[in-house]
């Protein structure tokens, strides 16, 4: 059981990959100097072996960590690199760690030459530079980002509670375009005109649909119909959130970005039952990740794109965490397919940096 304070398990297992591999740093060098004694070498090889093990159990509870939480698009760019960094030096510690446990076996000649082992103690520091910028950038989203301390969240889950009270109180404004490229749709009265004036279509007729406006929504029925449309802006990392109600819709309801033309963009898609995260090229279907999705009535599903890292979550939790290579920028927007009735009341698109 996880003490009070732990918000998961990788902050209690974290700092033992550590102390193990500067360890079997320290002992490599010492056995360099002692001329290799042959328990030494089995010492050295094992603490790298447990230093690698350590290292892969830091990364899989660290991502679980980082899947669990609902993330603000701030502290992307930071998960990510965090991210990035801790699987390079799972790689490369793994790797090592096989070479110098081959070696401590081998009983050729080669496996005890002494400008052999000197290559592999400069190898070792060079993968201790790599375990230092992991922890350098973890260190980052604890103290500079406040990720995993609970009053940090308590207060983020307030202000962002006040911001939702505020947009409701400006909603007659209904669309609003930010400086830095994003842009606030909250749908209420004339949201069909705003549909039109501010969205760019890219498949199918806003003519051909039901849009029917609410004081607090935007109602649009679709008979076996398509609907693509984007919203200003060009952007590389993205942030796109929908609220939305869609249980009479049968079809599919895409969160889209990146978006280069109607057959070629990324998607977060809601189905009837399953959530699935990938990228339409040339109009073939490329899948990063998928999850059950069993919830009904009002959703609110986020998708954030940053680098190669891809993230889906519904109603504040994460659903699914792709990867794929980095997209061109584009705009965001969202698709709609089927038959029946979706209810809209906002729809948010904002840079991650």
């Amino acid at each position: 059981m996880l003490p009070e304070w732990a918000p998961n398990l990788h902050p209690l297992v974290v700092h033992f990959p550590i102390a193990l591999l500067f360890l079997a740093v320290g002992f490599d060098f010492v056995t360099l100097l002692l001329r290799r004694p042959k328990s030494l070498v089995w010492v050295t090889a094992v603490l790298y072996g447990l230093g690698a093990l350590g290292a892969l159990v830091a990364y899989l509870t660290g991502r679980a960590a980082a899947d669990g939480l609902d993330l603000p698009s701030s502290v992307i760019p930071a998960v990510s690199a965090h991210a990035d960094w801790a699987e390079r030096t799972l790689w490369f510690f793994g790797i090592f760690a096989l070479i110098r446990l081959g070696l401590a076996w081998w009983r050729h000649p080669l496996a005890r030459a002494g400008w052999l082992h000197g290559l592999l103690v400069a190898v070792g520091l060079g993968g201790l530079w790599l375990l230092y910028q992991t922890g350098e950038r973890g260190a980052e989203l604890v103290f500079a980002h406040g990720l995993g301390v609970s009053t940090v969240h308590e207060l983020e889950a307030e202000r962002d509670s006040l911001a939702r009270q505020l947009r409701l109180l400006l909603a007659a404004a209904q669309f609003e375009q930010q400086p830095d490229g994003g842009w606030h749709w909250m749908p209420g009265p004339g949201a069909e005109q705003v549909l039109a004036d501010s969205f760019t279509v890219h498949a199918g007729s806003l003519a051909e649909l039901s849009l029917e406006a609410g004081p607090d929504e935007l109602r649009l029925t679709l008979a076996d119909q398509t609907l693509l449309f984007t919203g200003p802006g060009t952007l590389s990392g993205t942030e796109i959130t929908v609220r939305l109600h869609r249980d009479s819709l049968q079809g599919i309801v895409r969160l889209v970005y990146h978006l280069q033309d109607a057959n070629n963009y990324d998607f977060l898609e809601i189905g009837p039952a399953r959530i699935r995260q990938g990228r339409l090229v040339a109009g073939q279907e490329r899948l990063f990740d998928e999850a059950p999705l069993p919830e009904t009535g009002w959703l609110e599903v986020r998708a954030i794109a940053y680098g190669t890292h891809f993230r889906g979550y519904v109603n504040g939790q994460m659903r699914v965490h792709g990867h794929g290579s980095a997209a061109r920028p584009g705009p965001a927007g969202l698709y709609l397919r089927g038959s029946g009735t979706i209810r809209l009341r906002t729809l948010t698109v904002q840079p991650v940096h």
